[in-house]
């Protein structure tokens, strides 16, 4: 059915925001009408000069015939396309039968051109529409046979020409061929749209299958970070202890304990890597210095990167800003790896941390092969790589960094002799703390009553430092495996005055433990400690609770439950790398 509403003529500009089926039938007709018109004028020209012709005949059938083209043109290009080809097939189909029946009669040039009719109709309005058409022909050709046959034809307006018949067969041929070429082309175009859409597809499949592997990745290394770390509180317990007895031994004793130490540290600062290599950080911001972060990880670095890249830092110390600690570790590991690698046969990393009024301005410049022009505007698209064994992932999770922490990624220089990324953050102001902490007393002369803690953890040999570490004059400390136990032995009456409590622990865990302390035990202080996953900073605020990520010292340990209890005007102790 046709519509019957004016539709707005349609431009080149315009024709590709329509729906493609309707662009398709608007050129098909167009370009029918303007081939057409061209093998009008053609066949108007050898007409008139043809002999026998009248001209005036001539003349008056071929400006019907352009007035008509005319017309068909206006409606196709206003939109109306199924009613301009509906009058373009029965004008010709009318035309032809009228040649017909009084020019010749059934010869083959005059009859083919129905063929035409029934092509078009076939090709714009549809298979059954065509069927019609092909029918009606059919119908009409037999019944001029007849009267030919029969002798039985009106009387001829002229007679059999062969210009007339070359003309007739042009006109069929011509059409016919704008007809194939308009449909082939249109063909070849919805295939390269389908290769296209199926590329995509698999693309699309591909990445969703790569991010699939990715949190698996993610869950295998946060399982492993997390027992890593459990060893870890483990180690950095034991140097405590020995850092106490080395303190009257020689200098060679204090100097293994400081290596012990550091290596503990350093491979603290590895499992942060695995951490951030399968999983975007999760934790919920703070007022944090990033020139701290960035010059305690930055000691890592070299044995990240190997022995042939060398990394220079010029850090900044008063750069405040709100944002994640692990998400800012995991922006300058990724920036490491990413000049490591355009850097294969060695060369220099340069991270320098400064701060405007308004920001914190991160550098990070290698002196590697440098971005080639081609790739510089896809480097912070996800799963885009240009090494053989690349994930894509880096730049693109720094950028998703970066966006979390309201700041910007861009790409400031690139050359053969290296390239320069700059991260601006907004900067804010630095928290108001308490006086710093020296040293705890734990003199068996300490004025201060004993403090009950109970910890809660699963692993028996960190149950066993955090034990260590808390057993002195100040405290009386207890210890359970897991939640379950935990309420069982607050419900028999325990005056327990603080819980140090793992956050992933079987039957019930730190954050659903914490949340049946804050309904039934409000008053109580809490520590969540944990090696791969920190809680809602929320939950740790409404319980007037602290968080410490494993691996910690005891040092850290003690100031924390002090701080959290109110024994101790301190800031939160920082994060034991």
């Amino acid at each position: 059915m046709v519509s019957g509403e004016s539709r707005p003529s349609i431009s080149p500009a315009s024709a590709d925001k329509r729906d493609p089926e309707e662009v398709r039938r608007v050129h098909l007709l167009t370009r029918l009408v303007g081939t057409m018109a061209a093998l009008t004028v053609i066949g108007a020209v050898s007409a008139w000069f043809a002999p026998g012709n009248d001209l005036f005949v001539t003349t008056l059938f071929y400006g019907c015939v352009w007035f008509w083209l005319a017309a068909i043109y206006v409606l196709a290009r206003r939109g109306q396309v199924t009613a301009a080809t509906w009058i373009f097939a029965a004008s010709f189909w009318v035309l032809i039968a009228g040649v017909t029946l009084y020019f010749g009669g059934m010869q083959g040039q005059n009859a083919s051109t129905f063929a035409v009719c029934t092509l078009l109709i076939g090709s714009v309005v549809g298979w059954r529409a065509a069927l019609g058409v092909a029918a009606a022909s059919s119908a009409w050709c037999a019944y001029v046979a007849h009267l030919e046959i029969s002798g039985s034809l009106p009387p001829q307006w002229g007679p059999y020409s062969p210009i007339n018949a070359w003309g007739t067969v042009t006109i069929t041929v011509s059409l016919t061929t704008v007809l194939l070429l308009t449909s082939l082309q249109f063909l070849r175009e919805a295939y390269a749209k389908a290769q296209k859409t199926a590329a995509e597809r698999d693309e699309a499949l591909r990445r969703a299958v790569q991010s699939q592997k990715m949190e698996l990745v993610g869950n295998l290394t946060s399982g492993i970070a997390h027992d890593l770390n459990n060893l870890l509180t483990v180690i950095v317990g034991a140097t405590d202890v020995l850092r106490e007895e080395a303190k009257t031994k020689d200098d060679d004793a204090r100097g293994l304990v400081e290596d012990l130490d550091d290596a503990a540290s350093r491979a603290a600062l590895m499992t942060r890597q695995l951490l951030a290599f399968g999983r975007t950080p999760a934790d919920e911001r703070q007022v944090i210095n990033a020139g701290d972060i960035i010059s305690a990880i930055g000691k890592m670095l070299p044995r990240v990167l190997g022995s042939a890249v060398s990394v220079t830092l010029d850090v900044a110390h008063d750069c405040w800003v709100l944002g994640a600690r692990s998400g800012i570790e995991q922006i300058v590991l990724n920036l490491a790896v990413n000049a490591r690698d355009a850097m294969p046969n060695g060369g220099t990393l340069q991270i320098q941390l400064s701060a405007t009024r308004d920001q914190v301005i991160l550098l990070a410049r290698d002196t590697g092969c440098g971005i080639p022009a081609s790739v510089r505007e896809r480097v912070f698209e996800p799963f885009f790589t240009t090494k053989a064994a690349g994930t894509g992932l880096g730049l693109s999770t720094v950028r998703r960094i970066m966006d979390h922490h309201q700041g910007t990624i861009e790409l400031e220089r690139t050359s053969e002799e290296g390239t320069t990324f700059r991260l601006c953050f907004p900067r804010v102001n630095a928290p108001v703390v308490g006086k710093p902490v020296e040293e705890l007393p734990s003199s068996p002369h300490s004025s201060r009553p004993r403090l009950r803690v109970l910890i809660v953890e699963d692993d028996p040999l960190v149950r066993q430092t955090l034990l260590r570490n808390l057993d002195r004059d100040t405290y009386d400390v207890m210890a359970v495996s897991n939640g379950m136990e935990a309420l069982a032995f607050l419900r028999a009456g325990s005056n327990v005055q603080c819980i140090v409590s793992d956050v992933v622990m079987p039957q019930l865990d730190g954050e659903s433990f914490a949340r049946v302390l804050d309904r039934e035990y409000p008053h109580l202080s809490l520590v969540l400690i944990s090696g791969n996953r920190e809680p809602s900073s929320n939950l740790t605020s409404r319980l007037r609770g602290t968080f410490l990520r494993k691996p910690f010292s005891g040092h850290d340990l003690r100031v924390a439950i002090q701080r959290v209890t109110h024994r101790l005007d301190a800031p939160s102790p920082h994060e034991h790398l």
